[in-house]
């Protein structure tokens, strides 16, 4: 038996997850994994690049040891039905088991084996963005009727549509890059809706996101088009010295817009702020980080910060300058890792970079596809989620997924 059906089956629940709030991708990559044991058998040891991305993972479950908010690795019994995983770094190992089996089963399916579970993994994309459109569209009935009037509720149920919109926005490029590569030329206007209607419902929704994702996207693109040699190996040991130099970096940009007196609008000056208080951290422990999540617990609020507070309401005074992390995933792996986890990541980065074949080696859906990603990915690392959010992660394994099965496809079945 193939391994592919069963992938297929796990991309038919990919828009489901998403009305879910995007949590349930976590589970869907195990359910996608774990058959990989049996009917896949990945190669063992893994892929260079995936060792140090995963003694990376090692090294943060060991921080979990010093971390101020560690409770312990799990709670309560199987057997009364309260078992759960309390630990994130535990969960972030799981993920990373997950995603090493189904991305190594992923690669053993034969060239040509994938053709229709290709053709149902875009479907479901598809139907993904479909359904985000209408319940954009339609928010306002639609929430009401689901979450009722409660502001707390409503506001759960837009934070929902605001990560079905980041992971519809992972594999949106997965879509255009297929459709971009299809010889026909009225295709090509189907590609600029698609760009275009997607970027009016991020805009809606206020889903920053993936609108900076979409830019991410077409630079990475134009990036390896330009470059039909090294363009993967710039891309990836870009991101790799991104992550490596991210305090420098950051802090030299924060620096030279208060020279300059200029102030960000809405959440980013925010996230500003937070970045600065989370780059002193930083400095507090800077080889091994404060361990995994220590960010929950700097509850700093803009009242020690009269110099930001002036620029606000006074209501902010009691709010934490970093609101439970610091919405940049580099400064975090910094923050609670240290070096030690920065260097690991971005070797890992650096090694994928070289690893991948020359981006004029490939089809142009393959490339494009893969850059793509990872221009949204890097939108999404730097503005939004918690590092040690598994759903998301679990969310990029399958686009890498997807992005295998892609190139699966034989180059007559376009």
């Amino acid at each position: 038996m193939s391994y592919a059906p069963v992938l297929a089956a796990a991309f038919v629940l990919w828009p489901l997850m998403g009305l879910l709030g995007a949590q349930g991708y976590t589970p869907l990559l195990g359910l996608a994994a774990l058959p990989a044991l049996a009917l896949a058998r990945p190669k063992w040891p893994p892929a260079v690049y995936a060792i140090p991305a995963f003694l990376f993972v090692v090294w943060v479950v060991i921080g979990e040891a010093w971390s101020p908010v560690s409770t312990g690795l799990v709670s309560g019994s199987l057997l009364e039905g309260n078992f759960a995983v309390k630990a994130s770094s535990l969960r972030i190992f799981l993920t990373a088991v997950f995603a090493l089996l189904a991305v190594g089963g992923a690669l053993r399916i034969a060239e040509g084996g994938a053709q229709i579970t290709t053709r149902v993994m875009l479907g479901a994309f598809a139907a993904q963005g479909l359904i985000l459109a209408i319940t954009v569209i339609f928010s306002g009935p639609l929430l009401r009727m689901v979450y009722g009037t409660d502001p707390n509720e409503l506001n759960s149920g837009i934070q929902n549509l605001g990560r079905n919109a980041n992971a519809f926005a992972l594999v949106l490029p997965i879509l255009i890059a297929y459709l971009s590569a299809r010889p026909q030329f009225f295709w090509k206007p189907v590609v600029a809706f698609l760009v275009v209607t997607s970027l009016l419902i991020f805009a809606r929704l206020d889903a920053q996101s993936p609108m900076i994702g979409l830019v991410f996207m077409m630079a990475a693109i134009g990036l390896v088009q330009a470059m039909p040699k090294l363009g993967f190996r710039v891309l990836f040991t870009s991101l790799g010295a991104y992550v490596a130099a991210a305090p420098m970096l950051i802090g030299t940009t924060l620096k030279l817009l208060e020279a300059y007196n200029i102030h960000l609008p809405g959440s980013f000056q925010s996230r500003a702020w937070a970045w600065h208080v989370v780059i002193g951290k930083i400095s507090e422990r800077p080889v091994t980080g404060h361990g995994i999540s220590a960010s929950k617990t700097w509850n700093e609020t803009y009242a020690s910060y009269p110099e930001w507070l002036a620029h606000l309401t006074d209501e902010w005074q009691y709010y934490p300058v970093v609101p439970g992390h610091p919405h940049n995933m580099a400064l975090q792996i910094w923050a609670e890792t240290g070096m030690i986890g920065a260097v690991l990541v971005a070797f890992s980065l650096v090694l994928l970079g070289f690893r991948l074949p020359a981006p004029g080696q490939m089809r142009a859906d393959v490339r494009y596809a893969i850059a793509g990603v990872t221009g949204v990915a890097l939108s999404v690392f730097s503005f939004a989620y918690n590092m040690w959010n598994e759903a998301f992660w679990s969310s990029v394994a399958l686009a890498a997924i997807a992005i295998i099965l892609l190139a699966k496809r034989r180059r007559e079945s376009l």
